[in-house]
Parts: structure tokens; sequence; C-alpha cells
């Protein structure tokens, strides 16, 4: 049933097997030591984010409220239109007047 070549067959094979999942093992632990070492430190990362400028988009945007338009739907079509300065969309049954 079991001979001395199918044991050392399967033993072989186990081997073999063993040392490419080690193999593989020490290909990611290099890429991961390759990764940190190319990676700035905390310290680094930390100088560099206080030594850039504050961005220009902060101190140009305007500090009122930002405009409000009032919009309700239109009793034909279901669109929602502007209360104020509104002009007619081009249907027959359309209830806004034309646009000048």
């Amino acid at each position: 049933m079991f001979s001395l070549q199918k044991i050392a067959v399967f033993v072989i094979i186990i081997a073999v097997i063993w040392l490419g999942f080690r193999f593989v093992g020490n290909l990611e632990k290099q890429r991961k030591a390759q990764e940190k070492l190319a990676r700035p430190s905390w310290r680094e990362r930390f100088r560099r984010s206080r030594n850039k400028p504050a961005r220009a988009s902060t101190k140009a945007r305007p500090k009122g409220p930002a405009s409000e338009v009032e919009v309700v739907p239109c009793k034909v079509c279901g669109d929602y239109v502007a209360v104020a300065g509104t002009a007619a969309c081009g249907r027959p049954d359309c209830p806004y007047p034309p646009a000048a």
C-alpha cells in the first residue's frame, strides 16, 4: 500500500510547496521594507505640513451667505422654476409670461 518511493515523493512535494510559500513571504517582506524606507517619517510629514502656506481658496471665499433662489413647481409641466424673473418655456399652455 505505502511504499518508500511514494512517501519520498510526498515529502518532496510538501517541501517544495513549503519552500515556495517561504519564498513568496520573503518577497512580500522585502517589498514592504522598501515601501517603508521610501515613505517619509511622521516627523518629516509634520514638518512639511507645518511649513505649507494656507490655501488661497480658503481666504478667497466670500464670508456672506450664498445667494438663494426660491423655486416652485410649474402647474403645467411640474418642472421647478424660479419665483422671480421666470419666463415662458415655449409650451403653448405655459402659465408664465413670454420673455421680452
